[in-house]
């Protein structure tokens, strides 16, 4: 049978459409559009008619691409911007009406636990304790725990500690950027409030960590870092990483870049977030500190994968997405 899954979230709403086959979920088409549906709510705490109609138009694609492929099965999702937004059940009657889709809104906890087993399932090797960084356009999400694989389909079982900052790139760049590149006093300002959240929050992370990236900041990065096509198949193989001091690096030049410059670095990777990708990287600098790490490893899998994940090991032994 053929399922489709939509992760509306707050900078993008994300297709994926699988087979599943044999006792295993393979990937026929993965579809990234940007909607920008938290535009405005850290400041209002509304979703504008202007953003409703960017997600409209998305998801009137995204469902014509699932037809197309002919699948038997359409999970949608929202977070952080759906879940945050006042006007929520207004914006989810209007997708109700206009295009006869439901949408539930994921708890933090339920988000955290397919994140966290999306993103742990694109390794074989893992062992020990992990903690996947989740940088998103309105939060970010830090997730320890054990395999998840080994828990599934209760993935939530697996963790054993997260945190959830109330900043992501689009939140923070709206809330202290005024421009690209940035004053010294709005960077301080970010690396002010990001370390502050950092510091409220009440992760424990077990010994000897493997740090684990995941959604678009951490796969971006790794795209811009080797400047390199192939560098795609890497990450889909389980086998790209990160160092700190490229993280560092990174956040360093993109603070004197435009956003027309940072475009240019890899037009395909910046489509859609250029404007906040500086803030994302920036996150993935501080979160580095803060755990003591000197890299990271980045998973193509996100959320859309759990949920792909959870629904096949519902019904069936537990697999690996391809």
């Amino acid at each position: 049978m053929r399922l489709a899954t939509i992760d509306i979230g707050t900078n993008t709403a994300q297709l994926l459409v699988v087979e599943i086959q044999n006792g295993s979920v393979n990937r026929l088409r993965a579809v990234e559009r940007f909607v920008r549906l938290g535009e405005g709510v850290d400041e209002n705490g509304r979703i504008t008619d202007a953003a409703q109609n960017r997600l409209l138009d998305v998801l009137r694609d995204h469902r014509e691409t699932a037809r197309d492929f002919g699948v038997h099965q359409l999970v949608i999702v929202g977070t952080s911007a759906l879940r945050d937004a006042a006007n929520r059940d207004d914006v989810l009657n209007r997708i109700q009406n206009a295009l006869s889709l439901d949408v539930d809104i994921l708890s933090g906890d339920a988000e955290a636990a397919l994140g966290f087993a999306a993103a742990c399932s694109a390794f074989d090797d893992l062992t020990g304790h992990c903690l996947v960084v989740d940088v998103g356009g309105g939060s970010t999400e830090l997730i320890a725990g054990t395999n998840p694989s080994l828990h599934a389909p209760d993935y939530g079982d697996a963790i054993t500690s997260r945190s959830s900052l109330d900043i992501g790139c689009v939140r923070l760049t709206e809330r202290c950027f005024s421009d690209q590149p940035p004053p010294d006093a709005e960077i301080d300002e970010a690396d002010r409030l990001i370390e502050q959240a950092l510091q409220d929050g009440t992760l424990s992370v077990g010994p000897d960590p493997t740090i684990i990236g995941t959604a678009g900041t951490a796969t971006a990065l790794a795209l811009v870092d080797a400047g390199s096509d192939s560098t795609w198949n890497a990450l889909r193989g389980g086998d790209f990483s990160l160092s700190h001091a490229d993280v560092k690096e990174w956040r360093d030049r993109l603070l004197q870049l435009s956003v027309d410059e940072i475009r240019l670095l890899h037009p395909e990777a910046m489509e859609g977030r250029a404007d906040v990708f500086t803030v994302g990287v920036m996150l993935l600098d501080h979160i580095l500190n803060h755990v003591d790490r000197d890299s990271l490893r980045v998973s193509p899998h996100e959320l859309r994968h759990g949920l792909a994940l959870e629904w096949h090991t519902r019904n069936s032994p537990p697999v690996k997405v391809s």
